[in-house]
């Protein structure tokens, strides 16, 4: 994987506040990310502290690692990653586009941004949503745990089983894949030729 330290701003580990810090920026972020950079962190941080010979650097750099270790423990404990919202292809993305203009969804931001990345989730990492104060990859997380938790709670299908829409991803479903995401990737490929046939 491609996420390191150098791609992340503002981290760091000499003392428990930079630590805690570190792990507050990357808040909302995608959680297999938030580990990558906590975990390499992390294991960085122990090896200079078997170099360090200063007490007090020692000291500090031992609570940055705690703080480091209990967030990691946590991860693997909670199984975290299952978290995580994998991204689908742009592709599938833009082939399930002609749905959204029958269902009525008017959003179609993230796929606009998602393009203009090329596909590259690492650019959604740096790019600020316009008016806030966060970056695309958590707004899209923020919009996909909102969804995900109505689609679980209200038992709403992924796909339509009236017509004329039949077979196709659900008004739900689709708001997922406009954000790249969706839990069933091959299946929702497949519905693309019969989109393009309904959505004439």
């Amino acid at each position: 994987s491609e996420a390191n330290e150098n791609t992340f701003q503002g981290g760091g580990f000499k003392d428990k506040e930079k630590a805690l810090e570190t792990i507050r920026l990357l808040d909302g972020k995608d959680i297999t990310y938030q580990y990558q950079i906590i975990n390499s962190m992390y294991n960085r941080a122990k090896v200079i502290l078997k170099r360090t010979t200063d007490k007090e650097k020692r000291t500090n750099l031992s609570e940055a690692i705690d703080t480091f270790e209990t967030w990691v423990d946590d991860y693997k404990k909670n199984q975290r990653q299952k978290e995580n919202f994998g991204y689908i292809n742009l592709e599938v993305m833009e082939g399930c586009k002609p749905l959204a203009e029958k269902y009525g969804l008017k959003d179609l931001k993230f796929l606009e941004v998602y393009q203009e990345a090329d596909g590259d989730l690492k650019k959604l990492r740096t790019k600020k949503v316009e008016g806030k104060d966060i970056t695309w990859d958590v707004e899209r997380n923020n919009r996909l745990k909102v969804l995900s938790k109505k689609i679980k709670e209200e038992l709403l299908p992924l796909y339509e089983t009236d017509e004329p829409y039949k077979g196709l991803p659900s008004k739900e479903h689709l708001e997922m894949i406009l954000l790249a995401y969706s839990g069933d990737q091959s299946k929702v490929k497949k519905c693309i030729p019969l989109i393009e046939e309904k959505c004439k």
